[in-house]
């Protein structure tokens, strides 16, 4: 997966978060293709929820499964196993995940990724963008 589509879907998530952008305090799950394009988002309070809403929006739509799922949280080995359920290759979190690697390691599929949009790093004078894989 090139890692500017991955960027580019982080960046264009925004505009799929109407709830997030009244409360600051919602959790979102986007389906994205090779393309950069976010194909279906899901809002909720709780992560696992978004992610739950995606995966059963996704199965209602019978489509071929999307290039990698977005989450705006951590990745939980919970989310790794609901990832697989939808036969993603690709789960990326915006923050570290917890022991889904081990899962992922074990399953082969999907690989759990973290991503950060860019940000200032007080000792470098550059931006620093985040992409690591279980």
């Amino acid at each position: 997966m090139p890692v500017t589509a991955i960027f580019a879907a982080l960046a264009g998530l925004r505009a799929h978060q109407p709830l997030n952008a009244a409360t600051g305090a919602i959790h979102a799950a986007a389906a994205c293709d090779r393309s950069r394009d976010v194909l279906a988002a899901y809002e909720d309070v709780g992560r696992h929820n978004a992610l739950d809403k995606l995966v059963g929006g996704l199965a209602i739509r019978s489509s071929e499964p999307p290039a990698f799922i977005l989450v705006t949280s951590r990745i939980s080995f919970e989310m790794v196993d609901k990832a697989l359920v939808a036969g993603v290759a690709m789960l990326v979190g915006i923050s570290a995940p917890t022991r889904s690697r081990d899962r992922s390691r074990a399953r082969a599929r999907p690989d759990a990724a973290r991503a950060r949009p860019e940000r200032r790093d007080p000792g470098r004078q550059r931006p620093v963008r985040c992409v690591r894989k279980w």
